[in-house]
């Protein structure tokens, strides 16, 4: 009866250690994620995205469909965004030196040196084509995800800084999810809603939700072509009124990282 007893405790003690989230168990999810966006990234080279889409600012409400080009060797992003009359409401194109937005609606185009402005830093272009593959803001080596990565709670957490400031960018990931959930810094963020219906290696992102100040972007994606051939030209982009070039910010870097190898 006795070592029936202690076989019953041992054997519940089994089972909710299983069940139990650990801080070893987090950062053995944080290397799993970081093997499978490298190995995604890797094999990724152009690519189109469709879907829908509800942009939101200041002075703009709009609902429609886009598509969204991006080239993971050459750093390159180029999409329309349109409204329920199939006319472009807002227009992007992204290189190495920096994102260009055109709205020709509003007769309004701006220039944004480096790549997005995410609060007090910059996220340069080829890093965006990174967090659209992978969900997470910089493009780095599998071993720096995993050593930057630490522990908050039941959540993984990446936290990025820039020169000279207080402002921070965490990055959150839930225990079991694919992707990481959000990303927050002063006066923006971004939220990861959904994966793709594919494998954990070759899933994407499927549903984001984005604010920066004022301005909200939700999307919802309806395909992706890994096989699409861009056609030539794809990557340029005719504005035809002046451009207002907004001031460079620093771009954002891991604040802690660890030789975890």
């Amino acid at each position: 009866m006795r070592v029936k007893t202690l076989l019953c405790v041992f054997s519940m003690c089994i089972f909710l250690s299983c069940g139990t989230v650990t801080q070893e168990s987090l950062l053995r999810q944080s290397e799993l994620y970081a093997s499978r966006i490298a190995f995604g990234w890797e094999r990724l080279g152009s690519f189109q995205l469709r879907g829908s889409a509800r942009l939101q600012g200041s002075n703009l409400v709009a609902r429609g469909p886009f598509v969204l080009w991006g080239h993971a060797e050459e750093g390159l992003l180029r999409g329309d965004f349109f409204g329920p009359d199939g006319r472009p409401v807002i227009s992007i194109k992204g290189d190495s030196t920096g994102i260009l937005i055109y709205m020709p609606g509003d007769e309004y185009a701006s220039f944004t040196p480096g790549g997005l402005h995410a609060g007090a830093g910059t996220i340069p272009v080829i890093d965006l084509v990174h967090l659209l593959r992978t969900g997470y803001p910089l493009l780095m080596e599998a071993w720096e995800i995993t050593g930057s990565a630490s522990v908050s709670g039941e959540m993984i957490q990446w936290v990025f800084c820039v020169s000279d400031t207080v402002d921070r960018m965490v990055l959150s990931m839930e225990d079991g999810a694919m992707f990481p959930s959000e990303c927050e810094w002063k006066n923006g963020e971004f939220k990861i809603r959904a994966s793709s219906p594919h494998d954990e290696y070759n899933s994407w992102p499927w549903s984001w939700s984005t604010r920066i100040n004022d301005s909200v972007v939700e999307l919802e994606l309806t395909d992706i072509n890994t096989s699409a051939v861009p056609w030539t030209g794809i990557w340029e982009m005719t504005v035809p009124i002046p451009i207002d070039t907004l001031d460079f910010a620093p771009y954002w870097q891991p604040e802690f990282q660890s030789d975890r190898r």
